[in-house]
């Protein structure tokens, strides 16, 4: 059965990125990576089979996939709703659950869902975000600021939007956001945010952040009033494809991921964070590696004195990698994390699994790390992984201690979930992130632009940053919507 739905813009704007990436190489491409460590699981565990991170095809036909795969992680709590987006962040007690723009039609609880986890074993929804932002959709935008407790999103729709841009204070109560700025306070006059894909804070919550992906827009909007935000700079950096990105301590920094080829690029944003008069934003440094690849985003991290990024990439099998910045102007790898089922050898496999559950196989999305002064733990989202937690007190040698791959909802009447991205958006799209060349990832598209189907859920797909709450961890995967898991068998915290 044909979905009611169709992702036919994220089509058009994925080949058009491609497309302008075929003019781009990349000078500093890596070599392979070595095999991680597999997590060694408890006797109540409901491990994986011989290959980490697979989920083979035989369990996705049987319904072995249903069960799920866990190991050192238990689930507590759950609020499933209609599913979720890309980016789902959670504060205090509660969590914020985007919902897919393209299913707006079928949604009955439209707009951003907000979740309170008081109890952590029985999350509840508390209510619903649905101004400019949050009800065209946020994509990868929503994002919290934990020094002045703000919740802000730009909107961003099936891909890319413009204009809308909203706060939200969560100090006073989480579960209750009170809209801080109305059409009226936001000036929507040029120069505005012209493109809107991804988003982020300064970490002092004065300035919110927005990518635009195509031929690497950015814009910088001043939050010091959050009733009447204004835009400080647009410009563009990361030419042709930009993507996600964090900010240093002092926001002096961005480092901002970019596609086509995957990498990331250290900028000097002082001239903004300052607030300087007609600011610029210089390049410092750029580390990039698959010529198609698409870096997702990358979080800085510090061991003593020693600067560090963890960039990710959401695109060609690529995972994660441990990025020495002491020197800003010629970063060096250290550490390339890939589960095992994304080492090369595999790719027959990973097609082969992966058919008929949209675009993204078993890629990497978000990450998050346990703090980012001395870090012990990185847990990211995997797409078809689920969700992966590895030890990185050694830089140079990660290796996985845990992992939740939560039960696919195989069969899940497709309107139950229309909040899911994945059930009813890029999910339709044929799967093409594993393709590894130009010309091939142009013709798949160009090919199958007419030819769009029902995911066939035999996996979720979880793609928000976990979040670190004690011996928990608070994570968001697209069919399951709101999971609470904890650490078992001793394994977090690490002594």
């Amino acid at each position: 059965m044909q979905h009611p739905w169709r992702s036919g813009p994220c089509c058009a704007v994925i080949v058009l990125a491609v497309a302008l990436g075929a003019c781009s190489r990349s000078a500093d491409v890596s070599s392979g990576s070595a095999p991680l460590d597999k997590a060694r699981c408890g006797p109540a565990d409901l491990p994986e089979g011989d290959i980490q991170g697979q989920v083979p095809r035989a369990d996705r036909l049987s319904g072995r996939s249903q069960q799920g795969y866990r190991c050192n992680l238990e689930l507590v709590g759950q609020y499933q709703g209609e599913g979720s987006s890309w980016v789902s962040p959670s504060s205090g007690h509660c969590a914020y659950l985007s919902t897919s723009f393209l299913g707006s039609p079928y949604k009955r609880s439209p707009g951003v869902q907000v979740v309170d986890a008081s109890d952590p074993a029985h999350p509840r929804l508390a209510g619903t975000l649905v101004s400019p932002s949050m009800a065209i959709g946020p994509w990868e935008s929503l994002k919290v600021n934990e020094a002045r407790r703000l919740l802000a999103s730009v909107a961003v729709g099936p891909v890319l939007a413009a204009a809308f841009f909203d706060v939200y204070d969560i100090g006073q109560d989480c579960s209750q956001p009170v809209h801080l700025n109305s059409l009226a306070g936001t000036p929507l006059e040029l120069p505005t945010n012209v493109l809107a894909h991804e988003g982020g804070w300064s970490p002092d919550g004065l300035t919110y952040w927005s990518s635009g992906l195509v031929a690497g827009s950015l814009t910088a909007i001043d939050v010091t009033e959050p009733a009447h935000p204004r835009i400080l700079f647009t410009g563009f950096a990361g030419f042709p494809a930009n993507h996600g990105f964090e900010l240093s301590d002092d926001g002096n920094r961005m480092y901002l991921s970019t596609a086509f080829p995957a990498g990331v690029m250290i900028l000097d944003v002082s001239d903004i964070q300052a607030r300087k008069a007609a600011p610029s934003i210089r390049t410092l440094g750029r580390l990039s590696w698959n010529p198609v690849g698409v870096g997702q985003h990358a979080v800085p991290i510090r061991y003593r004195d020693k600067p560090y990024l963890v960039a990710v990439d959401e695109f060609g099998s690529e995972g994660a990698r441990i990025i020495d910045i002491g020197d800003e102007s010629a970063p060096q790898e250290v550490a390339h994390i890939q589960l095992e089922i994304q080492r090369p050898e595999h790719q027959a496999l990973r097609n082969a699994d992966t058919a008929g559950n949209g675009l993204f196989g078993y890629e990497a999305h978000y990450c998050s790390v346990d703090r980012r002064q001395d870090p012990t733990v990185l847990a990211c989202g995997f797409f078809q992984s689920g969700i992966r937690v590895f030890d990185i007190r050694n830089p140079a040698a990660p290796r996985e201690i845990a992992y939740f791959n939560p039960p696919a909802q195989t069969g899940a009447a497709r309107l139950r979930l229309a909040g899911s991205e994945h059930a009813g958006g890029v999910g339709l799209t044929p799967t093409a992130s594993d393709i590894p060349d130009t010309v091939a990832t142009i013709g798949s598209y160009v090919l199958n632009l007419g030819q769009f189907s029902d995911a066939n859920l035999s996996t979720d797909w979880c793609t928000s940053p976990p979040r670190f709450v004690g011996d928990q961890l608070w994570v968001a995967c697209q069919d399951n919507g709101f999971l609470v898991l904890r650490f078992t068998n001793g394994v977090y915290p690490l002594q």
